[in-house]
């Protein structure tokens, strides 16, 4: 049995990074030549209308990415209900969220009307990836390679897309269809072989979904405050300076998440075998989360100095010497990744110890913090003092807030002597060596 739970998981994280890999090579090819194309200000002002967008995604969401695994794990013969409730509450959502878009958007740049019209064709994307909660069947059943297939078939449709809108030399509002267009091909292929597969029979039960909304809410609102602290540089520095400036940090914050698929591939596929061990045996669900940990810390130094070697050099090949006011951004924001992607794995433990409300305030606090040196820095160093902002908001949310709550301070403990696990990758190491 634990075999075939951990080929599963293996196979699982395979497939999830299959798609990442995939994902991040057509958006490096293609993304870059649409970024040279459009130039700093076109390119700024698609990344200005995804960030206003990012706070209705989400509340689009619902916080179930966080929940509904864990729940249907422990519930089986609810995942029907759980995920036909969902879908319905995630449509409403998405519907409402588009008009508050547009509105939002109205109210901060009334002037700017190509601002709004291609935030109101990027904000489409919004309701076509509610197709999502299905998603969370196949993660359950640590079947993502029906969802990798799917991710890989609508990135190449949605490259060819792009491409041909270089070769047409089309506007900047064509480009902000891309989103929708991926969304749109993926979530059909997605929803087709769902219901070819043997899944659970899809029903509405509101009293379900108010037990996932209660569980999740927490995650709602944390994820507000996330998206707070990770896009209001990007919209401060829309208002306060120029778009080229949102151009140029859009640039280095693409190139610093590139590798941020390995640590999601492996908290997604981990999430499920936890919360299991969790139910079994408590300290072999520690140490493997604390493995889970460690192999974030370390993938994370290893990217963070390579980055920091090579920064420049990534810019100039994937957007070209225009984009040089990045190089400093990214060798900042590039630290910020690893410690984002501990919050992320954070919210595993949090939810198996029954205590996920606390992410709330983790978020809150950074926004928090992230507001008041955003203010104070980007005005005196543009786009470095966006990056600076971002690393500090990024440490405080992942270590230092869980000290403030005396029932998460084990967490910090937790992070702490993950550092030990790795002595396992000097043992991996070594039997890779000596097979070889």
């Amino acid at each position: 049995m634990k075999d075939n739970i951990k080929k599963k998981l293996i196979s699982n994280s395979f497939w999830m990074m299959a798609s990442k890999i995939y994902s991040m090579l057509v958006s490096l090819v293609v993304g870059s030549l649409s970024a040279r194309y459009l130039g700093p200000a076109n390119y700024g002002l698609l990344s200005y209308g995804t960030a206003i967008i990012s706070f209705f995604t989400t509340i689009s969401a619902l916080g179930l990415p966080f929940t509904i695994v864990v729940e249907m794990v422990k519930k089986p013969e609810k995942s029907g209900s759980y995920l036909g409730t969902a879908l319905v509450m995630r449509v409403l959502t998405a519907l409402i969220s588009y008009v508050g878009i547009i509105g939002i958007v109205v109210v901060l740049e009334p002037d700017n009307k190509i601002l709004q019209v291609i935030t109101a064709l990027q904000a489409i994307s919004v309701i076509l990836n509610t197709y999502e909660i299905l998603l969370y069947w196949f993660q359950m059943q640590l079947q993502m390679k029906f969802v990798t297939i799917a991710s890989m078939v609508a990135l190449t449709v949605t490259g060819i897309w792009r491409i041909s809108l270089l070769a047409l030399n089309s506007s900047v509002e064509f480009f902000a269809l891309s989103n929708s267009v991926t969304a749109l091909v993926c979530g059909g292929i997605v929803t087709v072989i769902f219901f070819k597969t043997n899944h659970p029979k899809l029903r509405l039960n509101w009293e379900d979904g108010r037990y996932l909304l209660k569980g999740s809410y927490h995650f709602i609102i944390s994820g507000l405050a996330v998206t707070l602290y990770s896009q209001l540089d990007r919209i401060m520095l829309g208002k306060l300076l120029s778009a080229d400036m949102v151009g140029y940090y859009s640039a280095a914050m693409v190139i610093a998440v590139m590798w941020e698929f390995i640590p999601h591939a492996l908290i997604n596929s981990a999430r499920p075998v936890i919360t299991e061990l969790k139910q079994k045996n408590e300290k072999e669900y520690l140490n493997k989360y604390k493995l889970l940990l460690m192999s974030i810390n370390a993938l994370g130094l290893l990217v963070s100095i390579g980055f920091v070697i090579f920064g420049k050099l990534a810019v100039y090949i994937l957007y070209g010497a225009s984009y040089a006011p990045s190089i400093a951004a990214l060798k900042i924001l590039i630290g910020s990744t690893s410690f984002a992607m501990i919050g992320t794995a954070r919210v595993v433990w949090l939810v198996n110890e029954g205590i996920g409300g606390y992410e709330k305030y983790f978020t809150i606090m950074g926004s928090i913090v992230n507001i008041i040196l955003n203010a104070m820095f980007i005005p005196v160093w543009g786009i470095t003092g966006a990056a600076i902002t971002t690393l500090i908001s990024q440490i405080f949310v992942a270590v230092i807030a869980p000290l403030f709550f005396k029932n998460t301070r084990a967490f910090v403990g937790l992070y702490i002597s993950s550092f030990r696990e790795i002595k396992h990758l000097f043992i991996i190491g070594k039997r890779f060596l000596l097979k070889k």
